[in-house]
């Protein structure tokens, strides 16, 4: 049976063009967007400063004092203190800071380097650079943004109309590669495997007339379900490996992460929107319906999916949440495998639930069409 829906598959070009092409082109239009310079312009463009305060490490590592009055590196931490966006949290060592960024108690660290206040009374640009995690896609531009205000406060007040004092921004945990293909494509990947499995998955039981003829035989039910799972699980992996090799060869991406990590993650999602997609299928009355659900699907998880909403206890048990923050903390920070054994667990949890109640459902159908 297992290699029966193989065969359906590979017979049925409309589902390998959903499963192939579809992110193929989106993988496309991302390189050429990228080459052309049009999602950096996007990127650049900033947004609104966040009602709720960021913390913000600080590390002062300056210690010249050519200023008479005040220590300039002390009261420029005292004017990030008093913004309203953020929570300063001083720390004695970059170290001490960057691990802090590492287990995600501060948003971003800023450094306020030697020479600080030497260069700002010498009328030399100070630089002050700030790091700021590549996992943490939704605070990125509030960050610069607060900072920048905090800047332009510490200069009015001081009566300096030049730019005395600039920042530069250091990405950390980045992957090696294109830092918006990186930071786009590593969330496309648990996406389009998941979506398009589970879309495809949703034609596979409603209107498969063999199906009927094959249900006269000994084969059970649950023999039907479980084929069916494993032969789109099969395609999903298929895929994973097409999407891997687009996304680290076209943008040169090489992940904090070993390949088989990547895998294994994809695998989860192979056999969760296979699970999903079956269940569908078997809820669904006739293929119009089906090929409905898929627009279901890609909007709803678009919604749910995306981490910029707080969707509650979605963020918990659906797959491609727990997927999403799976691929992002091993591709990024290069956190074992291992270290997910709750998440990897409740999505093996949630396919179970997902393929034995997509079997409950179909064994009180008479017919599947």
């Amino acid at each position: 049976m297992f290699l029966k829906e193989l065969r359906l598959i590979q017979n049925d070009r409309f589902a390998l063009l959903l499963v192939f092409v579809l992110p193929g082109m989106i993988m496309g239009t991302m390189y050429f967007a990228i080459n052309q310079g049009n999602v950096g312009q996007a990127m650049g463009q900033p947004t609104e400063t966040s009602a709720n305060a960021l913390s913000l490490g600080v590390v002062d590592i300056d210690t010249t004092d050519t200023f008479p009055g005040q220590d300039l590196s002390e009261n420029f931490t005292w004017y990030l203190e008093q913004s309203p966006d953020f929570i300063v949290i001083e720390y004695e060592t970059e170290q001490e800071a960057l691990d802090a960024l590492y287990s995600d108690s501060i948003d971003a660290y800023a450094v306020i380097p030697y020479g600080f206040e030497g260069n700002i009374t010498g009328d030399i640009p100070a630089f002050v650079s700030i790091h700021i995690s590549s996992t943490n896609f939704d605070s990125q531009t509030t960050v610069f943004s607060a900072f920048s205000e905090v800047v332009e406060q510490f200069r009015f007040d001081h009566g300096w109309i030049k730019g005395e004092i600039a920042y530069k921004r250091v990405g950390e945990f980045q992957p090696t590669g294109n830092r918006i293909a990186s930071t786009f494509g590593v969330f496309l990947l648990v996406f389009a495997v998941f979506i398009a499995v589970s879309a495809t998955a949703a034609q596979a039981i409603v209107g498969d007339i063999p199906l009927n003829r094959m249900l006269l035989t000994p084969a059970t039910k649950l023999e039907a379900i479980l084929a069916k799972v494993l032969g789109y699980f099969v395609i999903g992996v298929i895929q994973a490996q097409f999407l891997l090799i687009l996304w680290m060869t076209l943008f040169g991406v090489e992940p904090n992460t070993d390949y088989l990590t990547l895998n294994v993650i994809l695998a989860l999602m192979s056999i969760s929107g296979s699970a999903l997609g079956v269940l569908i299928s078997t809820i669904v009355t006739t293929r119009l319906q089906a090929n409905q659900s898929f627009l279901f699907l890609l909007f709803g998880s678009l919604i749910v999916g995306t981490g910029f909403l707080d969707v509650g206890i979605v963020d918990e048990l659906y797959p491609l949440n727990l997927g999403r923050i799976m691929i992002i903390d091993t591709a990024f920070k290069g956190i074992s495998i291992f270290d997910f054994t709750r998440e990897i667990v409740l999505i093996l949890g949630v396919s179970l639930f997902m393929i034995l109640a997509a079997w409950g459902i179909f064994t009180k159908k008479t017919t599947l069409a």
